[in-house]
């Protein structure tokens, strides 16, 4: 019941952003709030949850993609910036990161971080690449950096909604450019 019951407050966090009531979530699962409260003591730890398992959904992802025997390093570049959790599926509430970091500063912390970490095993896969002669040699600290920044104005609300994007569009369009460039003979 309590994976049932993350599973529809995702669907709802994604449709309603964090604003979403537990009688909202009560009502689409057909239950009492008092049997969601049975599960979790707050919507924070719902929230908290929701993110933590998004984490290790795209942990589980990355290990797949940094231990595929199939792709070439830069394929697992742009698969690895691609990454977004499959709980969520594509976002199109734009506030909800707005509203993370608002509402939820802890738990924003916790996804902050993780994407910290993120993008220091990235950066450490392409330094790999670039000493086994993979990857073109490349100033890290500054893509490590461009990643950084392109992922913050993802998280903006104004980027996507202005761009008519989900997080997952705008992932996927920045990894094109990272790992391609600009030159049409690469693609």
């Amino acid at each position: 019941m309590r994976d049932q019951i993350l599973m529809a407050a995702a669907e709802e966090m994604k449709n309603r952003g964090v604003k979403f009531t537990m009688s909202d979530l009560a009502k689409r699962l057909s239950l009492s709030k008092t049997s969601l409260y049975e599960h979790f003591s707050s919507k924070r730890e719902l929230v908290h949850d929701i993110l933590f398992a998004a984490i290790q959904d795209t942990k589980q992802q990355e290990t797949e993609i940094y231990n595929s025997k199939e792709l070439s390093p830069l394929e697992k570049i742009k698969a690895l910036l691609e990454v977004s959790p499959r709980i969520f599926g594509p976002i199109n509430n734009y506030s909800i990161y707005d509203d993370l970091c608002h509402y939820y500063p802890e738990e924003w912390k916790m996804v902050l971080g993780f994407i910290d970490k993120q993008s220091d095993r990235l950066a450490l896969f392409v330094i790999h690449g670039i000493e086994v002669h993979a990857i073109r040699k490349v100033n890290v600290p500054v893509l490590k950096h461009l990643i950084a920044s392109v992922i913050d104005a993802f998280l903006s609300q104004r980027f996507l909604e202005q761009n008519n994007m989900t997080n997952a569009d705008a992932l996927a369009a920045m990894a094109d450019i990272i790992v391609y460039g600009l030159n049409p003979s690469k693609k």
